[in-house]
Order: C-alpha cells, then structure tokens, then sequence
C-alpha cells in the first residue's frame, strides 16, 4: 500500500510540477505585454551591471516582448514532452536561463532589499525575485526528467 501511495504521490507531483511550471512560464510571459511589466524590467535591469547593457541595444519595450516570447516559448516546449522528449529538454534549458538571469539580479541588485532596512528585509521586487529560486529548481527537474 505505501509503494502504492507513493507513485502515486509521484505521478501526481510530477505532473503538476511540469505543466504548473509550463503555465506560470506562459503566464508570466503574456504578463511581459503590459507597460507596466515593461517597466518594473527597466528597473531591475538598470540596478545590477549584469544586464544593464541589453538597455543600450534594446528599448525596455522591446526587451520586455524578447523576454515575454522566451517565457511563453519555453513554457509550451516544457509541456511538449509526451510528443518530443527533445523539445521538452529545450524548454526545461531555456526555462533554467529565465530563472537563472532572475537569481543572478536577486544576488546582484539593491533593489531586491528593503530601502533603509538591508537584508533580509526583502522589497516587493526582492518578493518577485524571490520565487526564481524554486522555479529554477523546478525547470531542472523537468530538463533532466527530458532527457
């Protein structure tokens, strides 16, 4: 009966892990259309050295509709796996990326940490940033499940 449970437990995890991770991808990705989104970007991109740079070559706009079709992209190839384990790896890749490039923000970034406060007073966007952490761990699971 335990054995039972558990693969049951199993399946059930990691399907939702899987195409809930694919639906927050494609969620987040349609929310980069809005201006709003667009630019709470600009900001976190001009607070850290390491993507500050990508300003100087794309408006916020445009970054904002290049990161979007990322997101929605890898979303959809993540959950692509029962039809292409190859694809599936792609967007598992891909997803570790998006999640990656917000820890390195978390970590390089002052605006992540609360105005007069410090750590581990987090700001809204540090909140924001924040979830990158588990979600990558979540876009691993499913690049290596692909593989």
């Amino acid at each position: 009966m335990k054995t039972l449970l558990k693969k049951i437990f199993q399946q059930v995890a990691q399907f939702i892990l899987r195409y809930g991770l694919g639906v927050v991808l494609i969620w987040l990705g349609l929310m980069k259309f809005k201006n709003s989104e667009a630019l709470q970007i600009e900001q976190a991109m001009t607070q850290t050295v390491l993507f500050a740079w990508l300003l100087k070559y794309l408006t916020v706009y445009a970054l904002s509709m290049v990161i979007a079709w990322i997101q929605i992209v890898a979303g959809i190839l993540l959950m692509l796996k029962p039809v292409s384990r190859k694809l599936s790896t792609w967007g598992g890749a891909m997803a570790m990326v998006i999640f990656l490039a917000g820890i390195l923000v978390f970590f390089t970034s002052g605006l992540v940490w609360q105005t007069g406060y410090g750590f581990p007073e987090l700001s809204r966007a540090g909140h924001a940033f924040l979830k990158d952490f588990i979600l990558f761990g979540a876009a691993a699971w499913c690049f290596s499940d692909a593989l």
